[in-house]
């Protein structure tokens, strides 16, 4: 009867209180161990309990992980006041937060750069105002609620290697969030033409915006479900193995 309850009824409340039946339960049950031997044993319901409980335990953990885990996506477009002849930028910039106040994972898949025969790197940073029609110059400053120089605000995420005219790039513990007042729900993520030279230009634009050069393409941020993410990181996960692959071969 206590295994069916636990399966109806997950609820934290409900669980305590079954644990603490479970708890009667199996002192009354050590008790009469050694007083009738016909019952076979209280060891078999007992573990079976323990089991139920144990896996109730983990699926509510996961639920409250599920329940304050945000994530967001952001569908990267050429600038509008780019020319049909100038590099057209697209892909996804997905975004994780595991709690509130907690720093975002990100995955960064974008394509359309020139094709170069060296690596170079593009500077890719969030900006003020989530307004994309005229083009990503209609997005204004780096956003930056906190009155900060550059490369101190939220969403400076600096350089990103671009070959073979792609970029791709997980990264983990980015200082900004989807949540509370400095959220950048909203705003834009913008993909610029050159390097940001973090703050160390020597002139008075470094410390705005690093110097990154004009804007490529852009794209407005917005709450999502976990689907993209997944997806994504099943690929980093076939990627890093292909990877290994790789070194393994080279090695042998």
């Amino acid at each position: 009867m206590l295994l069916e309850g636990l399966e109806r009824c997950r609820s934290p409340a409900m669980l305590a209180l079954l644990c603490a039946c479970w708890f009667l339960v199996a002192c009354a049950s050590g008790a009469s161990v050694g007083s009738d031997a016909s019952f076979g044993g209280p060891e078999e319901p007992n573990r079976d309990l323990r089991a139920t409980v144990t896996e109730t335990g983990e699926e509510m953990a996961r639920r409250r992980r599920e329940a304050t885990t945000l994530y967001a996506a952001c569908h990267v477009q050429p600038s509008a006041s780019l020319d049909a002849a100038e590099p057209q930028v697209t892909g996804l910039v997905l975004f994780r937060q595991l709690a509130p106040g907690g720093r975002l994972d990100a995955y960064f898949d974008l394509k359309g750069f020139p094709m170069e025969p060296n690596t170079s790197c593009r500077a890719i940073h969030v900006h003020h105002f989530g307004d994309l029609m005229p083009g990503c110059e209609a997005t204004g400053p780096h956003y930056n609620p906190l009155g900060v120089p550059h490369p101190q605000h939220p969403g400076d995420f600096g350089n990103f290697a671009v070959r073979g005219g792609s970029l791709w790039r997980y990264r983990p513990g980015l200082a900004a969030s989807l949540s509370g007042p400095h959220s950048i729900v909203g705003r834009a993520v913008v993909v610029h033409e050159g390097e940001d030279d973090l703050g160390l230009g020597g002139n008075a634009a470094s410390v705005q915006n690093g110097n990154a050069g004009r804007r490529l393409a852009c794209c407005v941020v917005g709450l999502s479900g976990p689907e993209h993410w997944e997806r994504l990181a099943q690929e980093h996960q076939q990627r890093k193995e292909r990877k290994k692959r790789r070194q393994e071969s080279k090695a042998a």
